[in-house]
This record gives C-alpha cells, sequence and structure tokens, in this order.
C-alpha cells in the first residue's frame, strides 16, 4: 500500500491508538477529540483503516471495543513519520539558508551584532550563524538598540510598525526585521 493514501486524519488516529498507554481501551470519542474530528468521522475513519488491514477492531462486550493497529498500520505509521522528518529537514535546512544569507548581508553591510527580541525556534540558527560570520548574537526580550547592532523580531513577537511605514518608535521601518517575514518571503 502506498502512504499517499493515509491520510492527515487516519495517521493521527493511527499514532492514537499505537501510543494509547492507559489500562482501559482507547474509545471513539477520545480519539475524536484528540484528533479534532467528529465522533461520527472519526467511526468513518475507523472503518476505513480496518478495511485497508491498518488497524483492528475487536468487540470487548456491548459497550467496550478495542482497537489495536496491526504491523501493516504500524508500517505505515513509520512511512509516514519519516515523510514528515524528510520535509521537516527540508524545511531546516531552507530556513537556515535563507537566514545565513541575511546575516552575511547585515556583516557586509557593517552590522557587528544581531539582536534577537523574543523567543523564536530558530535562536539556535542564529547564534550559530553569528559566530560562523563573527558578529555577537543578542536575546533580549525587549528591543534595545545597541549601536552597530540589528534588530530582529521573533517570529511570534507582535509587530511594532504602524500603518504609515513608520515604527511606533518613529524610526524608520526599514531597520525592523521580523523573522516571521523572512522566513514566509515578504
Amino acid at each position: 500500500m502506498n502512504t499517499q493514501d493515509l491520510t492527515d486524519h487516519e495517521y493521527a488516529l493511527l499514532e492514537s491508538i499505537y501510543h494509547h498507554t492507559e489500562d482501559r481501551p482507547v474509545r471513539q470519542r477520545d480519539l475524536a477529540r484528540v484528533v479534532g474530528i467528529s465522533l461520527g468521522m472519526t467511526n468513518v475513519i475507523l472503518q476505513k483503516l480496518a478495511q485497508k488491514g491498518w488497524v483492528i477492531i475487536r468487540r470487548i462486550n456491548s459497550r467496550n471495543i478495542q482497537y489495536a493497529v496491526t504491523p501493516s498500520g504500524i508500517e505505515q505509521i513509520s512511512r509516514k513519520s519519516f515523510l514528515f522528518l524528510k520535509r521537516t529537514v527540508r524545511n531546516v535546512v531552507f530556513y537556515k539558508d535563507m537566514l545565513d544569507q541575511l546575516v552575511a548581508d547585515l556583516k557586509t553591510r557593517g552590522y557587528r551584532a544581531i539582536v534577537l527580541v523574543g523567543k523564536s525556534d530558530f535562536d539556535f540558527v542564529l547564534a550559530y550563524l553569528c559566530q560562523k560570520h563573527q558578529l555577537e548574537f543578542i536575546e533580549s526580550q525587549t528591543p534595545s538598540r545597541r549601536e552597530g547592532a540589528k534588530l530582529i523580531y521573533a517570529e511570534d513577537v507582535a509587530g511594532a510598525l504602524s500603518t504609515n511605514g513608520k515604527s511606533t518608535n518613529g524610526k524608520a521601518a526599514q531597520e525592523e526585521v521580523y523573522l516571521h517575514d523572512i522566513l514566509i518571503g515578504r
């Protein structure tokens, strides 16, 4: 069977069943809540997984049903997980290259440091790239302007720009860099 046949909801249900560790059997209602889909849709997907041979459905009594992932289902989880990992690594390399270009450009423009404002998932990448390009890397929770330092706002920091193209402190908008904008290509 092809991993492309495994939808995200099917994958999430398979993983939830596979990783279920409680003593009592997992219930459809619990699976629906974890995956974020309706109870009816959960039932349809579980039946589909059983038809594909990825899940075994066994009635324990009139109220309880037991679900078990088959070896074929485990193989599907592994394949999909590998594809996610592969895509994630490719994205990390892509983003690292974008940030490397930014840091190298800042170095050639005469900056001596980068101040990262806020907490970022890319802080370790920026720290590495600053070391590589011999720039000081500073993490800060608030914007603190320093001579020779470029402010870069973490991807989850609310924009400090107003609608007229000026920052809230009156400086030109181009002085502020937002990781979010860099990473999505604005």
